[in-house]
């Protein structure tokens, strides 16, 4: 299943880098991606909903979103899931910025981006559906920078817009996506284990 997923991820990709790419794109996706960095442009939100007393509550509320984004995302899911991004797998594909370093699942900028958007939609539609155009932008940006696979993106607006929702569902997630993985390491361990034990005794 995994092997299928991966299959259909790199597909996808390829699809938009060989049909999409376009100087205007190659210009904003860059500082649309950048602005999302540990989460800058929804963190600027927050403080002018902090200091309007009409949207003081949603600022609250969105500080406890992103911040159960930001440590789901890289204290837990990244490194638990360790999938490499797509511009270490595929290292030969020409990239408009660096490969960041960290792990690829999910996406972190997108989980944010939704869970943030959410936030100022009920606060108020219109600027709601503005959030909501920038976050499917960042989310594209993701793609269209090689940097993240669509899977990772598509559970990043899962968990976002959960996070905001509905944090049961979040956590169930966060412990599912723990025990999955787990038992994939538990089989990974096992299997270089007795890889090792046959060498050894090929050896001796």
């Amino acid at each position: 299943m995994l092997g299928r997923i991966q299959t259909i991820d790199i597909k996808l990709l390829r699809m938009i880098q060989r049909n999409l790419r376009c100087s205007l794109f190659d210009a904003i996706m860059p500082y649309i991606s950048l602005v999302g960095n540990v989460g800058a442009v929804w963190a600027t939100v927050m403080v002018v909903f902090f200091l309007m007393p009409h949207y003081r509550e949603a600022g609250v509320i969105m500080f406890f979103v992103l911040a159960a984004c930001g440590v789901l995302t890289n204290f837990v899911l990244k490194p638990l899931v360790a999938r490499p991004r797509p511009c270490h797998t595929y290292p030969e594909q020409k990239l408009l910025v660096a490969c960041p370093p960290d792990y690829s699942f999910p996406s972190g900028h997108t989980m944010s981006s939704f869970g943030a958007a959410f936030i100022i939609f009920q606060a108020n539609q219109t600027m709601g559906v503005v959030a909501f155009t920038f976050a499917f932008l960042m989310a594209f940006s993701r793609l269209y920078l090689f940097v993240h696979y669509p899977s990772d993106v598509l559970t990043g607006i899962f968990l976002g817009i959960s996070a905001a929702t509905e944090p049961l569902i979040l956590v169930c997630a966060a412990l599912g996506a723990c025990v999955y993985c787990g038992r994939i390491r538990m089989r990974r361990d096992e299997v270089e284990a007795a890889a090792g034990l046959s060498e050894s005794s090929g050896n001796s």
